[in-house]
């Protein structure tokens, strides 16, 4: 099997710190439900908004640093909501988990 193509929407997430993390239900549109992540390096820092996420998992240890955090394309598999996978390759405290339909930069 081959391993998982990485999301060109950021290199190395790994390197990282999560500075805010935000999620956001509409229980009416359930596609316009996101979680909104912001993740800081030295004294840059992006916004990334995660849309219809789902099966979130968030592992004890947080808010400690992930330093596993990685991010998947998962858009060859042929799920209709689920096109990026955030994940933790290093198994560490504190990982967060889940998929959603779409990501992208805010700000």
């Amino acid at each position: 099997m081959d391993a998982p193509k990485l999301h060109p929407i950021l290199d190395r997430p790994y390197e990282y710190d999560l500075g805010d993390f935000r999620y956001h239900i509409d229980r009416e549109d359930p596609g316009a439900s996101f979680i909104e992540m912001t993740l800081c390096k030295n004294s840059d820092s992006l916004r990334l908004r995660f849309w219809q996420p789902i099966n979130l998992k968030i592992e004890e240890g947080f808010p400690q640093a992930t330093r596993g955090m990685v991010f998947y394309d998962r858009t060859a598999d042929g799920l209709e909501d689920i096109k990026v996978e955030v994940a933790d390759f290093e198994s560490s405290w504190g990982a967060i988990t889940f998929c959603a339909r779409s990501v992208e930069k805010i700000g």
